[in-house]
């Protein structure tokens, strides 16, 4: 463990079981954690004598992690800064705030200001660069069509500002042809756009989506929200369910009972299993309905 120029923080083979909301994952190379936008400009210098393959973590929310050892470096962007108001043209906001700032902290602080747009991902765990680069939504809400600006950071080009038109959202996932050319990025942080409306009726919508989501799905089970992505006009879950695969389990790990498109480790669950899982699952839908089911679950594998 060790701090490097400027407040970059750095431990050494961290286990992706501790850092991952599903509680699977092996030890990776290194956790090299920053606190504010100046860190970055270590980063490189720090990666180069880390080496692994660099990838960004937020909460851990969305990824399903082999158990085995894995060749990455985690690099966690803790930018907590704001949310602020930055400026606002008649009912029309701009929210600003880094890409460390924990998504349910957002969603109270807009309701406290009567900011509407983010009622929808009530519940989803995760901080909003997470949410940004997969384009979170829940409940008919999305991050993509509310973002007035991201800010990345790659190696070499550093920091740069994009605004709508330079990236597109697509379901769960932003695109980015700017960055086509970089082996990896990172969302720094993002303007939002949000819409002024009374304080009780967006906690009213806050509460209602959130009762719904406790009530039909495991939002208390170590999981990693949904496996699969919808495919267009169809329910995975409804698929999954289908084909039987609601609480169907396998060592540790299972579909749960209240959803079936979240896979739970419900103790000592293992990644082979989950693995294991998510392929018969696929099949059996395949042979079903014709359908392939795509993953939402970001898959981090030793090879």
């Amino acid at each position: 463990m060790g701090r490097n120029k400027g407040m970059i923080h750095s431990v050494a083979e961290p286990e992706l079981r501790a850092l991952t909301t599903l509680r699977l994952g092996g030890r990776a190379v290194a956790l090299v954690s920053l606190e504010t936008e100046s860190d970055l400009e270590a980063l490189p210098d720090v990666l180069q004598r880390l080496g692994g393959r660099p990838m960004v973590i937020g909460r851990g929310s969305n990824i399903l992690a082999d158990d085995r050892a894995l060749p990455f470096v985690l690099i966690r962007p803790d930018f907590r800064q704001g949310p602020e108001i930055v400026a606002q043209e008649s009912r029309q906001v701009r929210v600003r705030a880094g890409a460390g700032l924990p998504l349910p902290r957002l969603l109270a602080w807009a309701a406290k200001r009567g900011l509407s747009g983010l009622e929808g991902l009530a519940g989803v765990p995760g901080v909003l660069g997470g949410g940004v680069a997969m384009n979170a939504g829940s409940y008919g809400c999305e991050l993509g069509p509310i973002l007035a600006e991201i800010r990345v950071f790659t190696v070499p080009g550093g920091v740069r500002r994009l605004l709508p038109g330079e990236f597109a959202w697509r379901y769960r996932e932003l695109d980015v042809p700017a960055l086509a050319a970089s082996a990896w990025w990172m969302a720094c942080g993002a303007d939002l756009v949000l819409t002024v409306d009374d304080p009780a009726r967006i906690r009213l919508r806050m509460a209602q989506n959130l009762a719904r989501k406790k009530a039909s799905q495991p939002v208390r089970a170590h999981s990693a929200g949904c496996v699969f992505k919808n495919p267009e006009g169809l329910s995975a879950g409804k698929l999954l369910d289908e084909a039987g695969f609601r609480g169907k389990r396998l060592g540790g790990m299972a579909f749960s009972d209240l959803h079936a498109n979240f896979l739970v480790n419900t103790g000592g669950g293992e990644s082979a299993a989950a693995l294991e899982l998510l392929e018969n699952a696929r099949a059996a839908v395949a042979e079903r309905h014709g359908i392939t089911l795509q993953t939402e679950v970001k898959l981090w594998l030793s090879s």
